[in-house]
């Protein structure tokens, strides 16, 4: 894993945006769902390429909750100013995004029958 562990960083980086935003629920919302999907696909990346990690879903969350944070340092250092608000809707959403692919889509791995896997997840939906 560590002779990967520059590229993840790298990607990482490229990741990080020079948008200026406000603090309105939309643009919140866009810090939580961006870094739930960091996390999320940084979290089946590890468990895909490198199984050796006991635990991929910490691995999506420091990446991505790390993004959340060096984003708005170098939107400061920019001439942006450090927003508190956008580090805590982007930690919880990699926080969320980390914690639901590992319990939903990792972990329900269910049967293994002659060669075949089967995964199988409910949903419901109240009209």
């Amino acid at each position: 894993m560590t002779r990967y562990l520059p590229w993840m960083f790298i990607l990482f980086a490229l990741q990080i945006s020079y948008a200026k935003a406000n603090d309105s629920i939309s643009a919140e919302f866009s810090h939580f769902a961006g870094n739930a999907v960091l996390a999320s696909a940084t979290t089946v990346v590890v468990d895909k390429y490198w199984p050796e990690v006991e635990n991929p879903a910490m691995v999506g969350f420091t990446i991505s909750a790390s993004e959340a944070f060096l984003g708005e340092v170098v939107d400061s250092v920019s001439g942006g100013h450090l927003s508190w608000l956008d580090v805590a809707a982007g930690t919880l959403g990699a926080a969320t995004g980390a914690y639901v692919t590992d319990k939903l889509y990792i972990a329900p791995k269910l049967n293994l029958d002659k060669g075949n896997e089967t995964y199988g997840m409910v949903v419901i939906y109240h009209f």
